[in-house]
């Protein structure tokens, strides 16, 4: 148990008095000037405590118990570092006698704005600083926006709600934007359709663990932009308030799930193979004693987070399999919320996928995924909430994943695992499982499977997933170089275009294009010289896609061209020079230094330029990664 205290000053200016508890693990009890005040569980759900009864003027004394373990740890077994204690935000909240306690908004593509109180309230909607609306309510308005200008993540523009109740004033961003599935399953935001490009975000510090700031996570949402991510699934948990409200200002698509899975069931008998064998009634999904602790954890979700227009799905949890309690959160959240759609990946993963409005599934091979596709009984768009693991140089096999994505309009996208390596930095060493003294049970290299390091470096995988998440595509024909736009809400024309086309690495032309071309469509341009017609190596043309928050993509086409072999005796001679200590071998534009006392290059000259920042050194040996066993744990 961790015991925090601390004794606090209370004016007694304003009468309603509330304690936050934005993240404590596993559970906590709040005491007050002696004086139990409650109890929570759910790490990463927030919790709120009325200490009005308690609280007196003058001095106070505020403890509370943060025990490590209680029954809700068995709804926790993600796969992440375990910490406890109070991890988020802790604070205090004075507010006026006959404050608002519930504030529900919607707002569609036709501008259609509804806001719920409960109770009397004062509204003004404002675009920017300008005054658009003021009413007062008695519980429920609607009101109506000419042309509103609609949220998505492409362009998230926000307008402003004030509620003013009591003497008291809360301002809500509020996106104008819709959720829907066409005829063709297609998922659609804005009645247009959308591909999510995905990734699954824990949070995670290597010098703070679960306690990230408020830049830490304003850098992942713009690097997740900058790669070309516009999906994020929040494994498994809600995440902090504040990381939803980057999402809503710089536009990503929120997968929004709830802190359950239940991973440890699956272990529970040495006898049971690692499978969902829910049938049997031992899982907590199907237990009735487990049925409140379930919906309460997807209720505060909602709750906390129905406000935020990033939030476009809400996820039931991962992997806990499926049963009576998970029925009972999506029968829940159907009668709570018309505008938003459900994920629920067990319940495809064990046959019964028309309970949730996604057909979800994980890790499937290409011919499984392009056999969903094409199969009439799944009436759903597809989505692959986890497809491609990012341990090690992975993730491999994207771009063929995303050639079919973009062919079969039923293929919603997919979310790669995961964000970034979990570590915790001693030292200056990176440690993950086993690296600690005294670990009784750990997952080993598992958490370090991120598509960026730690630090939120780029790995090779990274740029691998910018390429394939680039929103165009290139291809060459008839001396045209077409351009493909893969936005869905965007012209090229608001895109800054440059080119170069190379022949054996060498450029031979460069420039800078304009193209116009509406979302699904394509532009062309012509090349300002005719192409070689031979080459040694290979001609290729390299597009840059500059876009209107400067995040820069790049692809490269390959050019027709006749390969022809090298006249050697054009070619200035190439020889090898041995000076007892070194070997040198030069050529018309390169020199290579080999030592024989290293056994290694220690120096690789092309063109003049050096290309070794340091002496080559010999590594036998490192790690083995999960993307390198001849059987990968299963997930």
């Amino acid at each position: 148990m961790g015991i925090y205290e601390r004794d606090f000053e209370y004016s007694g200016e304003l009468p309603c008095v509330y304690l936050i508890l934005e993240g404590a693990a596993s559970c906590a009890q709040v005491i007050l000037n002696g004086c139990s005040i409650g109890y929570t569980q759910g790490s990463h759900l927030q919790a709120e405590f009325d200490l009005s009864p308690a609280v007196r003027p003058g001095s106070n004394t505020l403890r509370i118990l943060v025990w490590k373990w209680c029954c809700g740890s068995y709804l926790e077994d993600q796969d992440f570092f375990r910490y406890n204690g109070i991890f988020r935000d802790v604070y205090l909240l004075e507010r006026p006698q006959g404050h608002l306690r519930d504030i529900k908004i919607t707002a569609d593509a036709a501008g259609r704005m509804r806001v719920w109180t409960d109770q009397s309230a004062r509204i003004r909607l404002l675009d920017g600083g300008e005054l658009l609306q003021e009413h007062s309510t008695d519980g429920y308005i609607e009101m109506s926006v000419q042309n509103p200008t609609l949220w998505n993540a492409e362009k998230p523009y926000l307008y402003t709600l004030e509620l003013s109740c009591a003497g008291e004033s809360i301002v809500q961003r509020v996106g104008f934007r819709e959720i829907g599935i066409s005829e063709r399953f297609e998922l659609c935001i804005n009645h247009a359709p959308v591909k999510l490009k995905g990734v699954n975000h824990h949070d995670t510090s290597p010098k703070a663990g679960w306690c990230m700031t408020k830049e830490e996570w304003k850098q992942d949402v713009l690097l997740m932009k900058s790669l070309g991510i516009n999906c994020v699934r929040t494994s498994h948990y809600p995440p902090h308030p504040e990381f939803l409200n980057l999402c809503d200002e710089y536009g990503l698509y929120v997968l929004l799930e709830t802190d359950l899975e239940t991973h440890g069931v699956l272990r529970r008998n040495p006898n049971v193979d690692y499978c969902y064998d829910v049938d049997s009634s031992d899982w907590p999904c199907r237990r009735a004693e487990w049925k409140a602790e379930f919906l309460d954890r997807m209720q505060r979700a909602y709750h906390r987070d129905k406000n935020h227009a990033s939030v476009i799905l809400w996820s039931t949890g991962n992997e806990s399999g499926f049963g009576e309690n998970q029925e009972a959160m999506i029968v829940w959240l159907k009668q709570q919320d018309d505008t938003r759609l459900i994920h629920c990946e067990d319940a495809s993963h064990l046959g019964q996928p028309e309970k949730a409005d996604l057909y979800s599934r994980m890790y499937p091979s290409l011919s499984e995924l392009k056999d969903w596709a094409q199969d009439p009984h799944i009436r759903q768009p597809v989505f692959m909430c986890e497809y491609a693991h990012a341990m090690g140089n992975g993730p491999g096999g994207l771009w063929d994943y995303w050639e079919e994505i973009w062919k079969q309009p039923k293929l919603a996208g997919g979310c790669i695992w995961e964000w970034c390596d979990h570590v915790v930095e001693v030292g200056g060493v990176q440690k993950y499982g086993g690296d600690f003294a005294g670990e009784m049970t750990h997952d080993g290299n598992f958490c370090c499977d991120g598509l960026v390091f730690a630090d939120r470096s780029f790995k090779a995988g990274s740029l691998s997933a910018r390429a394939v998440y680039a929103p165009f595509r290139l291809r060459f024909h008839s001396g045209e170089v077409y351009v493909r736009n893969g936005f869905s809400f965007s012209d090229l024309q608001e895109c800054r275009f440059r080119y170069a086309v190379e022949r054996d690495g060498q450029t031979v032309e460069q420039g800078t294009v304009s193209l116009c071309a509406a979302p699904g469509r394509e532009a062309s341009f012509r090349l300002a010289s005719p192409l070689p017609e031979t080459c040694r190596l290979g001609l290729f043309i390299t597009v840059w896609l500059t876009d209107w928050q400067d995040n820069t993509f790049v692809l490269q086409c390959p050019l027709p061209c006749r390969i022809q072999a090298s006249d050697e005796t054009d070619q200035a001679p190439c020889f090898l020079q041995d000076t007892g200590e070194v070997l040198v071998a030069k050529g018309p534009r390169f020199c290579y230094t080999f030592s024989k006392a290293v056994g290694n290059f220690t120096s690789l000259m092309i063109d003049g330029r050096e290309c070794l920042d340091a002496p080559i050194g010999l590594t036998a040996f490192r790690a083995p990664t999960d993307n390198e066993e001849t059987h990968m744990k299963p997930l």
